[in-house]
C-alpha cells in the first residue's frame, strides 16, 4: 500500500462519497470507512494521512485516537466536527492531530491541507544526504559537480550547519577519494607554536622531543583531501607558507633538505565573513582567492524549517541504530522542533534530541521539552510545583504564530514566499493567519 494513501473515517453518506471523488480527482487512493471498529482493523496500513468525523455511531473518534498508540497518533490526522464537538477536536489538537474543520467546512480547504501534507511527506528524496530543502538540494547538486574536478573550495557558514559533512561528501564522491584520506584540522585548535610542525610534519631530532619521524596533515592528505575547519583562525605566517604549498605542491619536512610532494585537494571553511577580513587586512587576498574558486554558503537551520523534520527523524534513526531501542516521536514534540530558533544549528538539535531520548519513558518523544528555545544544550529547566502552566494547546498555537511571524519577516511579508518556506499552501498559511491574529 502507497504512504499516499488516504484513510477516510466518515459515516455520512453523502459527505463521504463526495470526499472520496474529490480527492480521487487529486490522484489520491481513497480508503472508506464509515466505523470506528473498520478503522481500528486497518491502523497497521502506511496511511500517508486520515481523515476522520468526530461523532461516529459507535463512539468519538477524538477518544479513540487519544488511546491510539504513539506510532498511529504520529500520522497526520484531520478531523472534522460540528460546533458541539469543538472541544473534543481541541483535545485531539493537543494529542498530537494536525488539524480540525468545522462543519460546514470548505472541501477545498481540506483537500489543500491533505495534498500539502502529502507533499511534504514525499518531498525528501531517497539520495537525499544534506537536506530536502531547495537550498540544500542546489548544495547537494553542486557537490556532485564539484566532486569530478580537483577544484578548491570556501565553504561558509554558522557553527553547526554541517560544513565538514558536505566536505566529506565531496571527498567521498571525488572518483580519486580511494587512493587518499580525508583530513580533517581545526585551525582554531592548533597552537600557533605546532602549526608548522603539525601541518609539515618533522624528521627525528628536528628538534627537543621529536624521537621519531612524523608525517604532517598535508603530506598525510596525498592523493585525498586537506580539509581546514576555521580558516580564518590560520594566523598571517601560516597563510603564507600555506599559500606557496598551494602553488607547488612542494614543502620541507621541519629537520629536512627533502623536497616532500603532496597532491591533494583543499576545502576550507570558516564561519566568519572572510571576504571582509580580507578587505580588513586580516586574510591575505592572494590565499583567500586561491581558496575561493568555489564559495559554498550554507544557510542556518532556522532559514530551512524543511529540513528540521528529516534531519530529526535521521538522527533519530541513529540513535536508534547506537543505543539498539526503538524511538517514537509524537506530531506535538515534532512542532515544538519547528518553532525552535536552533541557533546552534544542527549540533543544538543533535544535542536536544539526545537529551530528549534520555528523558523520555521508553523512547517515546510524546511532548516538547521543559526549557527554552535558547536553553542551554544539557540542562533541564523544570518548573516550580505551584507554577501555572499553560493548556498545550495554547503552547502549539503561542509557537505557530511565532514561527509564522518569523517567516513573514525573513520574506518581507510576502504570504506566496512564506508559504513556499513553510511547506503550506498559501490557502493554508491564509487560515492559520487569520485564526492566530497575525497581519501579514
Amino acid at each position: 500500500m502507497s504512504k499516499n494513501n488516504l484513510l477516510l473515517i466518515e459515516d455520512d453518506l453523502i459527505l463521504g462519497e463526495s470526499l472520496v471523488q474529490r480527492f480521487e480527482l487529486e490522484g489520491i487512493k481513497v480508503v472508506w470507512l464509515r466505523r470506528l471498529a473498520e478503522a481500528q482493523l486497518q491502523m497497521n496500513q502506511p496511511w500517508g494521512a486520515v481523515v476522520s468525523d468526530v461523532r461516529l455511531p459507535d463512539g468519538l473518534a477524538t477518544e479513540w485516537f487519544v488511546e491510539l498508540p504513539l506510532a498511529n497518533r504520529m500520522l497526520p490526522w484531520f478531523f472534522l466536527t460540528g460546533y458541539g464537538s469543538v472541544n473534543d477536536a481541541v483535545r485531539a489538537i493537543q494529542a498530537g492531530a494536525r488539524e480540525y474543520l468545522t462543519k460546514p467546512f470548505d472541501i477545498e480547504k481540506l483537500v489543500a491541507l491533505v495534498l500539502d501534507t502529502l507533499a511534504t511527506s514525499t518531498r525528501a528524496p531517497a539520495d537525499a544526504v544534506l537536506g530536502i530543502s531547495p537550498a540544500m538540494r542546489r548544495i547537494e547538486e553542486l557537490v556532485h559537480k564539484l566532486a569530478r574536478q580537483k577544484t578548491s573550495v570556501l565553504i561558509s557558514g554558522e557553527s553547526g550547519v554541517g560544513k565538514e559533512v558536505v566536505a566529506q561528501l565531496i571527498h567521498n564522491l571525488d572518483p580519486r577519494s580511494k587512493k587518499g584520506s580525508f583530513v580533517p584540522v581545526n585551525c582554531a585548535a592548533v597552537p600557533e607554536s605546532m602549526m608548522e610542525a603539525e601541518f609539515f610534519g618533522y624528521e627525528k631530532g628536528a628538534f627537543t622531543g621529536s624521537q621519531r619521524a612524523h608525517k604532517g596533515f598535508i603530506e598525510r592528505a596525498d592523493g585525498g583531501t586537506l580539509f581546514l575547519d576555521e580558516i580564518g583562525d590560520l594566523p598571517a605566517s601560516m597563510q603564507a607558507k600555506l599559500l606557496r604549498v598551494l602553488q607547488e605542491r612542494c614543502f620541507f619536512r621541519l629537520g629536512s633538505e627533502r623536497t616532500t610532494h603532496s597532491d591533494f585537494r583543499i576545502i576550507a571553511a570558516t564561519n566568519r565573513d572572510l571576504y571582509a577580513d580580507m578587505l580588513a587586512g586580516k586574510f591575505r587576498e592572494d590565499l583567500f582567492y586561491r581558496l575561493a574558486v568555489i564559495r559554498i554558503e550554507i544557510p542556518p537551520l532556522r532559514e530551512r524549517p524543511e529540513d528540521i523534520r528529516w534531519l530529526t527523524e535521521l538522527i533519530l534513526q541513529q540513535i536508534t541504530t547506537e543505543q539498539g531501542v526503538p524511538i517514537a516521536m509524537s506530531e506535538l514534540f515534532l512542532r515544538d522542533l519547528m518553532a525552535r530558533n536552533w541557533r546552534g544549528n544542527i549540533r543544538e538539535l543533535r544535542a536536544h534530541l539526545e537529551q530528549a531520548v534520555v528523558m523520555s519513558e521508553g523512547g517515546v518523544l510524546d511532548k516538547p521539552m521543559n526549557d527554552s528555545p535558547s536553553a542551554t544544550a544539557g540542562t533541564v529547566f523544570a518548573a516550580a510545583p505551584d507554577q501555572a502552566l499553560p493548556s498545550l494547546h495554547a503552547i502549539v498555537e503561542d509557537a505557530e504564530r511565532t514561527h509564522i511571524r518569523k517567516a513573514l519577516s525573513q520574506c518581507e511579508g510576502s504570504v506566496g514566499k512564506t508559504a513556499d518556506v513553510l511547506g503550506i499552501s498559501r490557502k493554508t498559511l491564509w487560515e492559520k493567519m487569520k485564526r492566530l491574529a497575525i497581519n501579514a
